[in-house]
């Protein structure tokens, strides 16, 4: 007897819907400086605990908006493990100068009065150019208060000198004491402008009219909503990603027109493809709900900023230089494993002499599946485990993890584009539809090249949660590193978002001169705020 197999279970159990009800989570979010030149990537950490558990976390997903009184200028997904999870966001190069909100929040925290999100005030300069939405008042001495070192802080943290050379090794320590802070995060920045913010103001949380929103207990909820007048009661909705992973999951209705599709193991940018088929195959249009809150503030306070200008101009010629600079991309290993399930067989195409359609290929290669008529359709049949009998369910076909129902097309692809066939035998529940095994053809560019999308489908662009995104460091502990002539103009030199229980960092410095400012946050065992600096040079 085949052993049934489930492929996804997006559900949350009653269980924990149930003790939802009674909790509320707590958010503090950093991020690894303050003011930024529009068009600079922004690194946040996300923190989120339930109120009532401390250290405990429902949410899988935290939500993050930067936003003037007009419009968000930039949005990201955070990926959360045990409460935790950062992401590198991009800053448009249109942003004007002047103040921005930085919100987050997760989906659950949606049940609560909006006032409540954590909140943060950012400074953003735009050195490109002036827009008359500008709101600077720029190197205003009268503006800021003078300066109060605390000598008493001084001996938590420090460096091993005071002053280095471009390209040298920094070797940072701090007390125990800090080390045992909660939420501990390190920073490295230089110090080219002051800025003047106020942080904006958080109300109590109070309960929240409208829609009731459940949490993201086990990762990204996407909703999308059918276009149409008279749909049917039921209609069959999936969500795939393309590429050479299988992610494919089935849509639960929530609305006449709206289906949630409960996504898990999906970061970054991806490409996906949705459809909505009825009983008899008739196509739907979907379109996909946006996630996020999209709250701007009322209003802003206007910026008022002291720079050095040298500095300011090099950052941005930096910046600008930087961009224009190819990133590597390193190659990502893939292994063909649907939910713990490895395919009970492979072909790898490149071994064998090449036919010209897959229809061929299957014939020529794949023990256990063959093709049969039913009406005027062709479908493919796989025999059943431990069985002479083939499959009464249908098997599920996929192109780079998107699945195709229609297998005289499938069977027609050129076959010279598919580099791997895995096969899946026995039973597999997709949502509530039950198929007689799974046949993934991988294609060597994981892109369905050539391959046209049928009209009941959908394609476009989707940003999943980032899941913690390396902050790159470069080593110039090699000679011939160091004298490389690849230029390194990182202003942010270091960004540690999980550095509890240590006591020591290092890292390298860039070609950029100036004053660096290493600054580690978190907060102690009362829930105060912690926030220790210490200030080193750096010259030729």
């Amino acid at each position: 007897m085949c052993m049934r197999r489930t492929i996804l279970f997006g559900l949350f159990s009653l269980c924990a819907l149930l003790g939802m009800a009674q909790t509320a989570e707590l958010m503090r979010i950093y991020t690894d400086k303050d003011t930024y030149l529009a068009g600079e990537e922004l690194w946040v950490k996300v923190t989120v605990e339930d109120e009532a558990y401390p250290g405990n976390a429902v949410s899988q997903v935290a939500y993050v908006e930067i936003c003037d009184s007009a419009q968000v200028r930039a949005q990201g997904k955070v990926a959360l493990n045990q409460g935790k999870g950062w992401a590198c966001i991009q800053l448009p190069q249109t942003m004007h100068s002047g103040v921005y909100q930085l919100t987050a929040y997760t989906r659950y925290m949606r049940n609560l009065n909006s006032e409540s999100f954590p909140r943060k005030y950012l400074a953003v300069l735009n050195t490109l150019g002036s827009s008359t939405e500008d709101n600077l008042i720029a190197n205003d001495s009268t503006a800021f208060p003078k300066a109060v070192s605390d000598a008493s802080e001084s001996h938590l943290m420090k460096t091993d000198k005071k002053v280095y050379g471009l390209r040298e090794k920094v070797a940072l320590t701090w007390s125990a004491h800090l080390a045992e802070a909660k939420d501990l995060t390190l920073s490295v920045v230089r110090k080219d402008c002051e800025v003047k913010l106020p942080q904006p103001k958080v109300a109590s949380p109070v309960p929240a009219g409208g829609e009731r929103w459940i949490a993201e207990c086990e990762g990204h909820i996407v909703t999308g909503r059918v276009e149409g007048t008279s749909l049917p009661e039921q209609l069959l909705t999936q969500l795939s990603c393309v590429g050479k992973e299988m992610k494919v999951f089935e849509g639960k209705k929530k609305e006449a027109d709206s289906y949630r599709f409960y996504t898990y193991g999906v970061n970054g940018q991806q490409d996906i493809v949705l459809s909505a088929l009825d009983n008899v195959g008739r196509a739907y249009r979907m379109e996909v709900e946006t996630p996020f809150a999209e709250l701007l503030p009322r209003q802003l306070p206007d910026l008022y900023c002291r720079f050095d200008e040298s500095a300011m101009i090099s950052r941005s010629v930096a910046l600008q230089l930087t961009q224009a600079m190819p990133k590597a991309v390193l190659p990502k290993a893939l292994e063909p494993v649907i939910y713990g399930q490895l395919p009970s067989k492979t072909y790898n195409l490149d071994e064998y002499v090449r036919f010209n359609t897959v229809k061929e290929c299957i014939v020529e290669f794949v023990l256990g599946a063959a093709m049969e008529k039913q009406g005027d359709k062709t479908v493919i049949k796989m025999l059943q485990e431990d069985s002479k009998a083939y499959n009464m369910f249908p098997v599920l076909v996929l192109i780079d993890g998107v699945a195709f129902y229609n297998h005289a097309e499938v069977l027609a692809y050129n076959g010279h584009n598919v580099q791997y066939i895995h096969q899946y035998r026995g039973n597999y529940a997709l949502g509530e539809t039950l198929y007689g095994g799974i046949l993934s053809l991988i294609t060597h560019r994981g892109t369905m090249q050539d391959m046209r999308i049928n009209k009941d489908m959908q394609m476009l662009a989707y940003e999943f949660p980032q899941d913690r995104p390396a902050f790159e460091l470069p080593d110039y502990g090699k000679a011939e590193v160091k004298a490389s002539r690849r230029p390194d103009f990182r202003h942010t030199l270091y960004w540690n978002p999980s550095v509890e229980g240590k006591t020591e960092a290092s890292f390298y410095t860039s070609d950029l001169e100036g004053t660096y400012v290493a600054t580690l946050q978190g907060v102690d065992a009362e829930g105060k705020k912690i926030e220790i600096e210490w200030e080193f040079v750096v010259e030729l």
